[in-house]
């Protein structure tokens, strides 16, 4: 499963390092390291209930060794899970070895008319660009109130497979969705794994049907923390962050 792959891949690059600080945020979770190394990854404040106590560990979090934070990943506690890829993703999105490129990942991608367009996620910035390039697109959605052109998640058997270029959320890590969804991949040229939440480590999806990552990596520390503590989404981070492009 690629959440044990993530786990083992962060684990063996942790260096024993510890928990500088966590904020989680309405839109992200942010993790810093000890080092100065950070994370995000997507917090899904609708699906927690409502209750006065998310998170029973909390105040007692600062300090603890990475390693027995990344587990975390595999927890069904869904703020635990984001917590767990944060600190992952401050592991591995900061090796020096993550060979980052920039660019646009549509161009990227070389989506042209003849290719069948898949979304699990409804990126609308993608798709305005993609809707230039091809008119044969499935976009799957959880939210069918978000538009009238959405597919139901349960229709990804059945029209993923015909997809020749796919990109997917990687808020499917977080909620174990992404293995499941990657089964229906298997005959698409391109498959992209999109966001923040993005963990920058081929060696996790060697024996998967993913070909590119379009992640970010924090830059400005400060003021990421500031970001995601104050509620900010996305469009916010991206003052505080850059965005990469790695090809596998």
């Amino acid at each position: 499963m690629i959440v044990e792959n993530l786990i083992k891949c962060a684990s063996l690059n942790s260096k024993g390092q510890r928990i500088k600080d966590v904020r989680a945020g309405l839109g992200y979770t942010c993790v810093l390291l000890e080092d100065g190394s950070s994370g995000l990854a997507y917090t899904f404040r609708n699906e927690m209930g409502c209750s006065c106590s998310i998170l029973s560990e909390a105040g007692n979090l600062i300090g603890k060794p990475v390693e027995e934070i990344i587990p975390w990943m595999k927890e069904s506690h869904l703020l635990k899970a984001s917590i767990g890829l944060a600190t992952i993703n401050a592991v591995v999105n900061n090796r020096p070895d993550a060979n980052c490129g920039t660019g646009n990942v549509v161009d990227v991608l070389n989506i042209g008319e003849t290719d069948t367009f898949g979304m699990v996620g409804d990126f609308k910035p993608i798709l305005m660009r993609v809707k230039k390039k091809t008119k044969k697109i499935y976009v799957f959605e959880q939210n069918l109130s978000k538009g009238v052109e959405l597919y139901p998640e349960e229709a990804i058997p059945t029209y993923l497979p015909q997809c020749s270029v796919i990109i997917l959320t990687a808020t499917s890590i977080i909620n174990h969705t992404i293995d499941n969804v990657l089964s229906y991949c298997q005959n698409a040229r391109e498959v992209c794994l999109v966001g923040p939440s993005t963990p920058l480590c081929p060696e996790a999806f060697q024996d998967y049907n993913v070909t590119t990552f379009a992640g970010s990596v924090v830059q400005d520390i400060e003021k990421a923390l500031e970001i995601v503590s104050q509620g900010g989404g996305t469009k916010s981070l991206k003052s505080a962050s850059k965005q990469v492009l790695v090809r596998i």
